[in-house]
């Protein structure tokens, strides 16, 4: 039961961020190999230089194929889920601070601008890879007389903000971008069930590291409607990125919740 919850909600989550974030498929196999086949013919030929610059039938990304990877910025976000976010007398509000519905309700958080960094112009040609770490604790308590469900789920959202943005749609909606487009990397899904009485402690740190990148001049032109010019002139403007922490928690007590995120660009 435990076992097949959790890799249904993986699942899901997976399927409902993959247009989102990492949005990479390979070309067919059957066309990658036959690519290379007449690259080896041509070549044995003497039709076709070796230093030929290579297709993306051949290397998946022949934007970066041979590039150097630099460091390009590092950002920090946290917030935290209590059962009370009350102030001491005299203090303000803490945003950071998420209010949990009392158990056994469900609890859906976002915790916007938790950390921003901009980018110079030419920081990259392009594409911005991503190494995203959290550092999350969360404690699950069941003070119900039944059996319940428990679950946690979070994913970070990244606003990419760019001028060449401002005038763009979605080609898909028609929606105007606003100069800005919003990233999705999920982190963390969790569910499982608490008998009376558990009191359980979790910790959860693992790092994803960069697939198609957290933007990229291939995305910008196949999946967000520029056109190459304006995917060029976006790599050569200022970019900033916000973070945001959201997600979901049912039958936690607590959680704390810090996202890394390191930079880097070709």
């Amino acid at each position: 039961m435990f076992r097949s919850t959790l890799f249904l909600a993986l699942a899901a989550s997976l399927a409902a961020g993959a247009a989102l974030a990492d949005d990479f498929r390979s070309p067919p196999v059957a066309e990658t190999l036959a690519k290379a086949r007449q690259a080896e013919l041509a070549a044995a030929r003497g039709g076709v230089s070796p230093a030929a610059a290579p297709t993306v039938e051949e290397v998946g990304d022949a934007d970066s194929f041979g590039r150097n990877a630099k460091w390009r910025g590092l950002m920090s976000g946290f917030a935290y889920l209590s059962t009370d976010c009350t102030p001491a007398p005299g203090d303000p509000a803490d945003p950071l601070c998420v209010q949990l519905s009392p158990s056994p309700g469900f609890t859906t958080f976002t915790v916007p601008d938790v950390a921003a960094i901009t980018l110079p112009g030419k920081s990259a040609e392009t594409f911005l890879c991503h190494n995203q770490t959290p550092v999350v604790s969360v404690r699950f308590v069941n003070d119900q007389p039944t059996r319940q469900q428990y679950r946690f789920q979070l994913t970070p959202s990244y606003r990419i903000e760019s001028e060449v943005l401002q005038g763009l749609n979605d080609p898909g909606t028609g929606d105007p971008y606003n100069g800005a487009i919003e990233v999705n990397l999920a982190a963390i899904v969790d569910t499982g069930y608490l008998e009376p009485g558990d009191n359980v402690f979790k910790l959860y740190t693992q790092s994803r590291g960069c697939i198609a990148g957290l933007v990229s001049k291939n995305n910008l032109t196949n999946g967000y409607g520029l056109t190459e010019a304006q995917a060029r002139q976006f790599f050569r403007k200022p970019i900033t990125i916000r973070m945001t922490l959201q997600g979901n928690a049912r039958m936690v007590d607590s959680a704390s919740m810090t996202l890394g995120l390191r930079l880097t660009g070709d």
